[in-house]
């Protein structure tokens, strides 16, 4: 399954049905394209596809975090070593941002703040770090909070690392998610800390999702898997750090 299938779901599963022409202009491709996406997502019973349109299917494994697992956690751990001592760390609501908040390490003493009551309640098990966390709207897909709330919780934090996830990185449109909401809070998380560490399987490389977030340049380092090829490695080494699990 590829990134845009993976934001076909999550579109999909918003609204409950879909029209092939307005995914189509979503994620900028042709029907065909989404024709075919379809066919793949109903024959593993993601969605089912009537005249013209996607219906979501309800399905236990279809959740985000299901997608790439292996390579989240490697990502995770190798992102929660690059943390030092005594810093303050702000997680967003993706799953790769849980998977660094499992790793951290105790003797670090670390400021955590988020909006991700997933992260939170891990934390909340170390006897040495410190946790700040937002309140606001519960959005169950994400287990995070989102609005207003978490919006001014995330503005009023001057921390000095954000972890934060992504559904497509491109050089030409930058960072993208499927939801409106998601990207006005993970803007903020970006812009509330002195460095930000993106988070990246390798199949969201090149790959665009409906909404867009930030300018590559806007991240500090990106870390992803060994999943990436060569190619797509060289072109976004030469603008901006990568760092591979």
């Amino acid at each position: 399954m590829n990134t845009r299938q993976q934001d076909i779901i999550m579109v999909v599963e918003k609204y409950g049905e879909v029209t092939i022409k307005s995914l189509a202009q979503m994620l900028n491709v042709s029907e065909m394209t989404i024709h075919r996406d379809l066919d793949f997502l109903q024959n593993e019973k993601f969605i089912y596809k009537k005249r013209g349109a996607a219906v979501f299917l309800e399905k236990k494994d279809c959740a985000a975090q299901t997608f790439y697992s292996d390579e989240k956690r490697a990502i995770g751990k190798k992102a929660a070593s690059l943390l030092s001592y005594g810093q303050s760390v702000i997680f967003d609501n993706s799953s790769t941002a849980v998977e660094c908040a499992k790793y951290l390490d105790e003797n670090l003493k670390l400021t955590c703040y988020t909006t991700n009551l997933e992260i939170a309640n891990i934390i909340t098990k170390s006897k040495n770090h410190i946790l700040y966390c937002s309140g606001g709207y519960y959005f169950p897909d994400s287990n995070g909070f989102l609005g207003q709330h978490a919006e001014n919780f995330v503005s009023s934090v001057k921390a000095d690392v954000a972890i934060i996830g992504a559904s497509g990185i491109s050089i030409e449109n930058g960072i993208t998610n499927p939801y409106p909401m998601h990207n006005n809070l993970q803007n903020k998380i970006i812009r509330s800390a002195a460095k930000c560490i993106l988070l990246a399987d390798h199949s969201k490389f090149d790959r665009v999702s409906i909404e867009k977030n930030c300018e590559l340049l806007d991240i500090d380092i990106i870390v992803t898997d060994s999943g990436i090829d060569d190619e797509t490695l060289k072109k976004y080494g030469e603008q901006i750090n990568i760092i591979i699990a």
